[in-house]
């Protein structure tokens, strides 16, 4: 009965603290500590469950709808833009472990953390910005566009105008200013369908990166700034 509440419920997610209820309701007196057990051994573990971007169905025929306009896109011409935050001390290794052991990372409270914007093209990776104030549409326009964005541009496609951006749905991005700006640079964007950051292929790039900072440990925010560059 334990075990069947739990698969039922299996999409929602379900604590023993609601089986307990649902089995009083029932009738049944169980303890929390019984069904703990009893899920132990029926091989359940109680862990956090995944966030994920709650999609409404018109979000999904919305990621349909563009997905197959894009079918026949010309994907060469794009450039793909993204922005993350990489911290320092942040736990993001896996190890092996012993049944029953749990290795222990000591972390600070409010780790110093460095925001990254990155971005990619079929030619390969383009220039990296490293900020640690809030993004704004002067900083996205002044500085990231102006000393990222339009040298990779010439990098990989020349000094021709027919690469197109494409950018997450960020409220910095449709602001006046920075519409405005991207006219006055003749920077055409491509229209991304909300809540589709798992559709980004930029977030393995971000993903290889931290990788590759946890790795080299570093303890200050300018050698996180290094091990990122």
């Amino acid at each position: 009965m334990i075990v069947e509440l739990v698969q039922e419920d299996m999409d929602e997610g379900i604590t023993s603290k609601d089986i307990q209820q649902e089995l009083r309701r029932q009738g049944t007196n169980i303890s929390r500590s019984t069904i703990q057990n009893r899920l132990l051994e029926a091989g359940f573990k109680f862990s956090r469950p995944l966030s994920k971007p709650l999609l409404t169905q018109q979000h999904r025929r919305n990621r349909l709808i563009w997905a197959q306009s894009m079918q026949n896109y010309n994907w060469n011409k794009l450039i793909i833009s993204n922005e993350t935050t990489i911290r320092l001390h942040a736990v993001g290794k896996f190890f092996w472990q012993r049944p029953g052991e749990r290795k222990v990372v000591r972390t600070v409270k409010y780790p110093l953390k460095v925001n990254v914007w990155g971005c990619l093209s079929n030619s390969g990776f383009g220039r990296i910005v490293c900020f640690q104030h809030n993004l704004t549409s002067d900083l996205l326009c002044n500085e990231i566009y102006q000393n990222a964005l339009l040298p990779t541009a010439r990098s990989h496609f020349g000094r021709r105008h027919n690469w197109v951006l494409l950018e997450d749905n960020d409220p910095k991005l449709p602001s006046r200013f920075s519409i405005q700006w991207r006219q006055e640079h003749h920077i055409i964007t491509l229209p991304w369908p909300s809540h589709s950051p798992d559709a980004n292929p930029i977030e393995n790039l971000w993903s290889l990166i931290k990788t590759k900072v946890s790795n080299q440990k570093p303890k200050t925010i300018k050698n996180l700034k290094r091990a990122i560059y």
